[in-house]
């Protein structure tokens, strides 16, 4: 009854981006000028963390330099799963940490991503096995508790885990956690982009890696 969760639909490899310079510098009769990026941003950093929240996922990953989906739009195929999937994405609240850092073609953006912890939800879950499954002991008959090893049968650990996870993500507030991230971006191609890295992903999913 160990089981942990694991979100394998999620894809979690992080692929480093070439930097790309867009700077162009001319030479001329009044000297040299640079065409600077224009937009800020933090506009872009809220369009995506807007987007996740919302679900709106061709929108929150057209923000991204380096990925077309990250796989947050595939739901799981197990009941269980589904559920902390769902209380995950409920869970997703954000903002922005001060004023965005732009230097030429580069930006940071320091924001606050509170949103459920699966470790934490593991840990949740698995304290509340065994009261769950003498409530269950103590209310069912031996021929639905027993299989014929005289173990216990699957349909009632089935009952015990889900009702375990259940009661686990009544208080989903709780087992909640704040990452503090450092969203690098690109001005690529007229407008600014996000790189994605291992920290954003794995806040995304829950602090999974």
């Amino acid at each position: 009854m160990k089981g942990r969760i694991r979100l394998f639909w999620l894809i979690l490899a992080v692929v480093c981006s070439a930097l790309a310079v867009f700077a162009c510098l001319y030479a001329g009769l009044f000297g040299s000028i640079i065409n600077w990026p224009e937009g800020n941003p933090a506009d872009t950093v809220t369009q995506f963390f807007e987007s996740i929240r919302y679900g709106n996922y061709p929108l929150a990953y057209s923000c991204l330099s380096d990925y077309s989906t990250l796989g947050l739009e595939q739901e799981p195929e197990t009941p269980e799963a589904k559920a902390v999937y769902d209380a995950l994405k409920k869970s997703y609240t954000w903002s922005l940490d001060g004023d965005c850092a732009v230097n030429g073609t580069e930006a940071t953006q320091k924001v606050r991503l509170r949103a459920l912890n699966i470790r934490r939800t593991e840990v949740a879950v698995a304290s509340r096995v065994d009261p769950v499954l003498q409530e269950m002991l103590a209310e069912k008959p031996n021929s639905e508790i027993y299989d014929e090893t005289g173990g216990y049968r699957s349909s009632l650990t089935d009952a015990v885990y889900t009702e375990a996870l259940n009661r686990a993500l009544a208080d989903a507030d709780s087992l909640c956690e704040t990452t503090n991230l450092e969203i690098r971006l690109q001005y690529i191609d007229g407008s600014w982009k996000i790189i994605t890295d291992r920290a954003l992903m794995n806040a995304l999913v829950g602090g999974q890696s």
